[in-house]
């Protein structure tokens, strides 16, 4: 049975490119079919299966030019052709490419990994469409009658009833575990991820740290805050590293920050996977996700950033590390996979 993989964006590496991968193991002899396609952007298996992509492919080379196009989206989305040998369809959809056209004789499954790829708060005039664009793509999910969900959180946020929860993964083999009585531990600073974070958040929280007279490095995207490199010159900014760099700066790190607002919280459950706690964003799948290590923060007014950060000081040195890694380990591939083979064979 030929079958197609499908999902929104291959502009970048991320976690759903991982994701895509990992289903791909099962699937080696599929077609790739996507709204947007940069060649050469993502390294490994995926560019050696053939990948077709939709009219606005030409246009879009990251993924801020998915924000331009988003008043086109159903039309680009809908425009992608379904070659004529596929029989069984898979769409891992993050909000907008589970709305394809497809014929009624082809075997769907559809996994919503996550619903809000494009921040529709952070859109110009192409907000003007987003009735439109929100009323296609919701009724777009009727023509699948098998679908997982990557939260219960997002199970709930779509009235989808019927649909089964299957979490997400991470890499987790690049989160290595140095035991204690292997090395001796001195934690000298606190991790902040980038991700998500928007430039008065980002001073907000160093310059609280500041204050408080901590080592701070950063990791993550950072070339849009070079405004902010210039005014705190002593942050060290490492840049955006693959999983093992973060896993090396996470090991002697207080407190682990990754107040990205994403469908799965990676950068946190890999910074458990090393023993480390986390500081998140106190949203309501982070509460789901995160049970053990983590510290919720409201915003980043300094009555927050005081509250969380006594908890850490009170609190690091004390923490069980083989618990953390243990929390941070339960979402690993092998089990996402297994899951994930289940729900195609039904």
């Amino acid at each position: 049975m030929k079958t197609a993989l499908v999902l929104d964006s291959l502009l970048f590496r991320d976690d759903s490119t991982f994701i895509l991968e990992l289903i791909l193991n099962l699937f080696p002899n599929s077609e790739i079919y996507t709204i947007a396609h940069q060649q050469g952007s993502i390294l490994g298996p995926i560019e050696t299966r053939p990948i077709v992509s939709s009219f606005i492919s030409h246009k879009t080379k990251q993924k801020k030019n998915l924000e331009k196009h988003f008043w086109i989206m159903p039309s680009a989305t809908k425009g992608i052709p379904i070659h004529k040998t596929i029989e069984k369809v898979i769409i891992i959809s993050r909000g907008y490419v589970h709305g394809m056209n497809l014929p009624e004789h082809l075997e769907k499954f559809l996994y919503i990994l996550d619903w809000d790829l494009i921040d529709q708060t952070q859109l110009g005039w192409q907000r003007f469409f987003a009735p439109y664009v929100n009323d296609w793509r919701e009724k777009k999910l009727s023509q699948y009658h098998k679908i997982a969900v990557s939260s219960h959180h997002l199970k709930e946020k779509l009235s989808l009833p019927n649909s089964e929860v299957i979490y997400p993964t991470y890499r987790t083999e690049e989160y290595p575990f140095v035991r204690d009585e292997d090395h001796h531990f001195i934690f000298t600073h606190h991790l902040v991820y980038t991700h998500g974070l928007r430039e008065k958040e980002l001073r907000d929280v160093l310059s609280f740290l500041a204050s408080k007279g901590e080592t701070v490095r950063v990791l993550g995207p950072d070339s849009h805050f070079d405004s902010v490199k210039k005014d705190f010159h002593h942050v060290e900014f490492g840049g955006d590293h693959c999983e093992a760099t973060n896993a090396l700066y996470s090991h002697q790190a207080k407190v682990v920050w990754d107040l990205s607002p994403s469908y799965f919280p990676s950068k946190a459950f890999g910074a458990l996977a090393t023993g480390r706690p986390v500081i998140v964003r106190d949203l309501a799948l982070n509460r789901e996700l995160l049970t053990r290590g983590a510290y919720f923060l409201l915003d980043t007014t300094s009555e927050s950033l005081s509250t969380i950060y006594a908890k850490v000081e009170e609190e690091y040195l004390s923490i069980d590390r083989k618990s953390l890694r243990r929390t941070g380990l339960r979402w690993n591939e092998r089990l996402f996979k297994s899951r994930m083979a289940k729900f195609f064979e039904k």
